[in-house]
């Protein structure tokens, strides 16, 4: 399938679609806790990014790879291009990707997406968020092109994100999650 036999399909389509390696895929539906982080991420971008030429969006917007036509919804995501500014329906040139992790999708955003998202040349960090623990897994390109883990566990923590110059406390990340996930992180050693 091509871009263009995509993006027509996905007009008539009641739910969400990516398109990668020529191939669609039906986003999983997400649940209460996992809106819930992206939500919180999202306010903690905005938050931090007040002020800048840097725009923050969620998953109701598209990012191209325009080297391969693959298309991503990403759950939160932040540019700061011009280029960006002016496209309405699809962006292309991130500076940060965050995923929040399902049990569905894990193995796909470790693997074969993020493969993909670190061929966006302006990419400066990735973001992977635990969906039963406040755990946040930060990778940052280096000067040299090669990625940087640094991880930041528990209520208290905050992650620094180098790329950007500041913080994240993971109280916001994890803020007003729904019951069973408040259950879930107090019983978790």
């Amino acid at each position: 399938m091509t871009l263009n036999d995509f993006l027509a399909w996905e007009a008539e389509q009641p739910e969400r679609w990516e398109f990668f390696n020529g191939e669609a895929s039906m986003m999983a539906g997400g649940s209460d806790v996992h809106n819930a982080i992206s939500l919180n991420t999202t306010f903690a971008l905005r938050t931090a990014f007040a002020g800048s030429r840097c725009k923050v969006f969620m998953s109701d917007v598209r990012l191209r790879l325009a080297e391969s036509d693959d298309l991503f919804y990403p759950d939160v995501f932040v540019t700061c291009s011009e280029a960006d500014s002016a496209r309405r329906q699809v962006k292309e040139d991130p500076a940060l990707i965050a995923e929040v992790l399902s049990p569905s999708t894990e193995a796909y955003d470790r693997g074969d997406k993020f493969a993909a998202y670190r061929r966006f040349p302006g990419l400066k960090t990735v973001l992977l968020l635990s969906q039963d623990r406040p755990h946040v897994e930060c990778y940052t390109r280096g000067e040299d092109g090669y990625w940087i883990l640094s991880e930041a566990s528990g209520d208290s923590a905050s992650l620094t994100l180098p790329a950007f110059g500041f913080e994240l406390a993971l109280a916001e990340l994890y803020r007003d999650l729904p019951d069973a996930a408040q259950q879930t992180q107090t019983a978790a050693p």
